[in-house]
């Protein structure tokens, strides 16, 4: 059965999950400021790293500062995504990077709104993973 309801009518709570963390190649010999070539991604949504149409570092975050506006590879898929400037990331939490998945998170679709960032739904009605993904 497929059913809707407004997010007035949900109770939000926290509950106790896992945290991954993975690794995003950069692109074209970039590097960062301790000299890797990939950027750490902590997240608790691993499976939506397909729809992932942009990496955000604060722009204050001087780890990160001179890799705003180059870009990663996302693995699996292979598609370049862009590094960008937002205050969405926190530099005290996590890697101080956040994949932004702005067709399946409510704060990334606001981040992806603000920087034009693409729209992909991974997800096909009943949430299984689809063939092809539906761009917006």
């Amino acid at each position: 059965m497929h059913t809707a309801i407004s997010d007035l009518e949900v109770e939000n709570r926290d509950v106790k999950g896992s945290i991954w963390h993975l690794r995003y190649p950069l692109a074209d010999g970039a590097k960062t400021a301790e000299g890797l070539d990939y950027l750490v991604v902590a997240t608790t949504r691993p499976e939506t790293m397909l729809g992932d149409t942009g990496v955000a570092v604060n722009p204050e975050d001087p780890r990160y500062k001179d890799l705003i506006g180059k870009e990663i590879i996302l693995p699996i898929i292979q598609r370049r995504i862009p590094i960008i400037a937002d205050e969405h990331a926190d530099m005290e939490k996590g890697t101080g990077c956040v994949k932004i998945t702005p067709a399946h998170d409510f704060n990334d679709y606001e981040v992806g709104k603000r920087h034009r960032l693409p729209m992909i739904n991974i997800l096909d009605f009943d949430g299984n993973i689809r063939t092809e993904a539906e761009i917006f």
